[in-house]
């Protein structure tokens, strides 16, 4: 564990849940955040893995920053399987994951959503057109948004050719609901969405383009105005993931 604003590094205790020879551990999914009711940083670590019959299972463990152990817990979720090359995201306490929808949410992305006080899982069903379209999880202003962008490779043709995002907000009758913000046609599949700049600006990656002058680079895009503005930042062809960070002086030892 690092915190870049103290520079202080701390190394964990091994996980409790390990890989074996009956069962191979298949992907594995991390999520960071505080949880604000236990006043505690807690690492989420989500194993998946592939049973006898080639049914992924699932097993859950949560790291404590202030009790310093792995602990694993009973809470799981069933009907949905977490899409590969993720991080949780942080919004409102709970950590959040892009996932592809089974039985009940079949032919559909869902959102499994981790609350930190609590400790329990839930799903939260996505809009329809995410179903042929990749899906970023961000926090805007506070809220849970979705990206939605084209595949780079589509299963029999069915594929978006437009980026669209969408903010789960409040209702007056107390439900929450997706509102389309923005939708841009014709989006190239060379533009990637990485995270959010000031939890108000969307940061795309610029990916897959030889020429020199338009080489990889990272863009802000306003949803409110729709104005974009190239970031001066180098080497972002071989970046692969951002992280939303917010500066702490908390210690980690």
């Amino acid at each position: 564990m690092w915190n870049p604003g103290t520079k202080q590094i701390k190394r964990l205790p091994l996980p409790l849940i390990t890989s074996s020879r009956d069962n191979p551990i298949w992907m594995v999914f991390h999520g960071f955040g505080f949880d604000s009711f236990n006043n505690d940083y807690k690492l989420v670590r989500i194993v998946s893995f592939r049973g006898n019959d080639a049914s992924p299972f699932l097993r859950v463990e949560v790291y404590s920053l202030r009790e310093a152990v792995w602990k694993e817990i009973e809470e799981r979720f069933e009907l949905a399987l977490l899409c590969g090359g993720q991080d949780g995201v942080v919004v409102d306490g709970s950590l959040n994951w892009a996932a592809i929808g089974l039985q009940g949410f079949a032919d559909r992305k869902v959102v499994i959503s981790f609350d930190m006080g609590r400790e329990v899982f839930k799903t939260i069903p996505l809009p329809p057109v995410t179903r042929y379209g990749n899906v970023k999880v961000v926090s805007y202003m506070g809220l849970l948004a979705v990206a939605v962008y084209p595949l780079v490779f589509a299963a029999n043709g069915n594929n978006m050719n437009r980026f669209e995002f969408w903010v789960q907000s409040d209702c007056e009758d107390g439900m929450k609901r997706w509102s389309n913000m923005v939708v841009v046609e014709n989006f190239s599949k060379s533009l990637v969405p990485v995270g959010t700049w000031g939890d108000r600006e969307l940061v795309f990656k610029h990916v897959g383009v030889r020429d020199r002058e338009n080489q990889s680079s990272l863009f802000l895009f306003d949803p409110v105005d729709h104005t974009t503005k190239r970031l001066p930042v180098d080497f972002v062809d071989i970046c692969f993931q951002g992280f939303s960070y917010v500066e702490s002086l908390v210690s980690v030892s």
